[in-house]
């Protein structure tokens, strides 16, 4: 009798449908980020815009708490609104990709705002980007610097 209790405490306390840590266990690379990039600023600005997309193919949602890069030490997610005729932006603290959803920031949407940047960015260049999740970790990205003035047809 003692062994049946013994092995039923093992197996219990082994089974990963038991651990709640495990059910939350996201595979690593399940926030797949793409196609990013950020803008110029035309001379005396010091603040830009940047845009991407966020793939989860996680099974569970996965929330953007926040971005870094050495670019700047401020970051926001924002978001364009409609009101009373008027466009509007307005900072988000986070966003939510759901699970199998895609995300888009995009110019006059969702979009990243870099704030008091100090160094001249030019059309070519590259700079990091790592977003900061809840249930799905980090994720990394290198975004491309593209001009204001480049054709739109030529983002990738």
């Amino acid at each position: 009798m003692r062994k049946y209790i013994i092995f039923t405490i093992v197996l219990v306390m082994g089974c990963p449908l038991w651990s709640e840590e495990l059910a939350l266990q996201v595979n690593e690379g399940s926030l797949i980020l793409g196609k990013g990039y950020l803008r110029t600023m035309p001379p005396g600005q010091k603040v830009t815009a940047g845009f991407l997309t966020a793939t989860n193919n996680s099974n569970v949602d996965c929330r953007i708490v926040s971005a870094e890069s050495p670019l700047t030490e401020r970051i926001e997610f924002h978001a364009h609104l409609h009101a009373d005729g008027m466009m509007q932006m307005r900072p988000m603290k986070t966003v939510l990709v759901a699970s199998g959803k895609t995300v888009r920031f995009e110019p006059g949407a969702l979009h990243l705002m870099f704030f008091n940047i100090n160094t001249r960015l030019v059309d070519g260049q590259t700079v990091p980007l790592q977003l900061n999740t809840d249930n799905c970790g980090s994720q990394s990205l290198i975004l491309d610097i593209r001009s204001v003035l480049r054709p739109m047809m030529e983002h990738s």
